[in-house]
């Protein structure tokens, strides 16, 4: 604000130094308007491109494809001639198992589906009945799946034998190429959630 007359070392009549006065507290306020509105004008832009920010992040990790060969994309699992019957290969850069059943093929994701810990195979653990039909049991007496946190165990279908899980493993979509190759869709929104396991939904070796 400016100075006072007397500041200055002038003098003037009362009045006109009031006027004066007036004159610089509404300049004052004016400047203090200016400021306020750029202040919420800056504010206001700012927020702008944080929500486009944030919208151009989702638009891309939509429609950009993911990386062949990682969790969230389509992973090679390997051929069949990899796997004999009752076969299970853990897949680390896709979070899931290949489990080799009479009927096919079935890639089962790690993570339980009580409370999402991750359920290591046991290779030298007794093998499981069904559902399906005989389960494991029906070709195998080794091996199960069998969740450290809470003890819930299932068989090489997913199928959930023993424990608090709600329901058997999610799966991933398999494809087998004519050649043999094994591929696996997978990510949290390709999990295939299942009340029963069903062996028809394993995926047959090309003929």
């Amino acid at each position: 604000m400016a100075k006072t007359s007397r500041e200055l070392g002038l003098f003037l009549p009362p009045e006109k130094e009031r006027q004066l006065r007036e004159l610089d507290e509404l300049e004052f306020e004016q400047k203090a308007r200016v400021r306020r509105r750029m202040m919420f004008r800056w504010m206001g832009w700012g927020a702008i491109m944080i929500l486009l920010g944030q919208w151009s992040i989702g638009f891309l990790s939509f429609f950009t494809p993911r990386r062949l060969g990682a969790f969230g994309g389509t992973v090679v699992a390997g051929q069949v001639s990899d796997f004999k019957l009752g076969d299970v290969k853990q897949v680390r850069d896709g979070k899931f198992y290949v489990t080799r059943v009479p009927e096919g093929f079935f890639a089962l994701y790690w993570k339980c589906p009580h409370l999402g810990c991750t359920v290591p195979w046991a290779a030298q653990d007794p093998a499981m009945p069904g559902p399906p039909d005989g389960g494991d049991q029906a070709f195998t007496d080794k091996g199960r799946f069998k969740c450290p946190c809470h003890g819930s165990i299932y068989n090489r279908y997913g199928q959930i034998i023993q424990g608090p899980a709600p329901r058997p493993m999610d799966r991933f979509p398999v494809k087998i190429e004519s050649s043999g190759r094994i591929t696996v869709e997978t990510g949290p929104s390709k999990a295939i959630s299942r009340a029963v396991a069903d062996a028809a939904d394993a995926v047959p070796p090309p003929a």
